[in-house]
């Protein structure tokens, strides 16, 4: 694994690239520091898999203002073109899901095909920011979840990531990743999608329900689904044999018609 220190509108960003192979852009979650990728990563080492922290996440420079969703999509595009990297396939999960949906959007000839994981068309990720408040203004049992992904409660999803050092301790990270959704919606634009698009859904996942995944598969026009049956919001590390499995099935066939 290769570690970058990249500037990218005058931010910098860590950005880290692995394997070799087609290039696969993976899109981290609310709070999702880059080894939450590392269980994914390990089953597709025959991908050269890039991600980075996002502004203000692990060891990315925190922006001074919080940057709404089409501004990380822009930094993305850049970030791609110092790489090299003309044309790429693209992974996103939750809150990186509705990132990588407006990158497709907005740069459609750079994605080659989209992966939406446990994700939405918006607006938000069904998180509360007063959630986000009470958790991080109270002290935590340091007690896990019995199953990473199902639990109904947004703080016991938090703790399990933090506890198992997939999510950042800042507090203002989540404040700001959750200012970039605002107002946020693909459910207008989806239609135009064109890229074959692979949308992944944990059966158990109560933060972002089976629905969801449905609402994306009728919106966009070269969809198709799948259920991780028992997983929940947190799949891509629970279950990310399955997960690696579906991916790679999915980019090495030929395009959908």
């Amino acid at each position: 694994m290769t570690t970058y220190k990249l500037t990218v509108n005058d931010l910098h960003l860590n950005v880290s690239i692995r394997g070799k192979g087609p290039p696969l852009l993976l899109l981290n979650g609310l709070g999702g520091l880059i080894r939450a990728f590392d269980p994914l990563r390990n089953e597709l080492e025959d991908f050269r898999t890039i991600t980075l922290d996002v502004p203000g996440v692990g060891k990315s420079q925190t922006p001074r203002w919080p940057m709404r969703l089409p501004r990380h999509a822009d930094l993305i595009h850049k970030l791609l073109k110092q790489l090299g990297i003309d044309q790429v396939d693209v992974f996103g999960v939750s809150w990186g899901g509705a990132l990588a949906q407006e990158f497709a959007l907005r740069y459609p000839s750079t994605v080659r095909r989209l992966i939406l994981a446990a994700t939405s068309a918006g607006p938000a990720m069904v998180v509360k920011p007063a959630d986000v408040v009470d958790f991080f203004g109270r002290r935590q049992s340091t007690k896990l979840p019995h199953h990473g992904g199902s639990s109904n409660s947004i703080s016991e999803l938090l703790r399990y990531g933090l506890m198992n050092g997939m999510l950042t301790t800042k507090p203002r990270t989540y404040y700001y990743q959750l200012t970039a959704l605002v107002g946020w919606t693909s459910l207008l634009r989806a239609h135009r999608l064109r890229q074959p698009t692979l949308i992944l859904a944990g059966e158990r996942d109560q933060l972002v329900r089976i629905y969801n995944a449905h609402i994306l598969r009728r919106s966009i026009r070269h969809a198709k689904i799948r259920i991780l049956g028992g997983e929940g919001h947190f799949f891509v590390v629970t279950s990310a044999q399955q997960t690696a499995k579906e991916i790679r099935e999915f980019l090495c066939h030929q395009p959908i018609d």
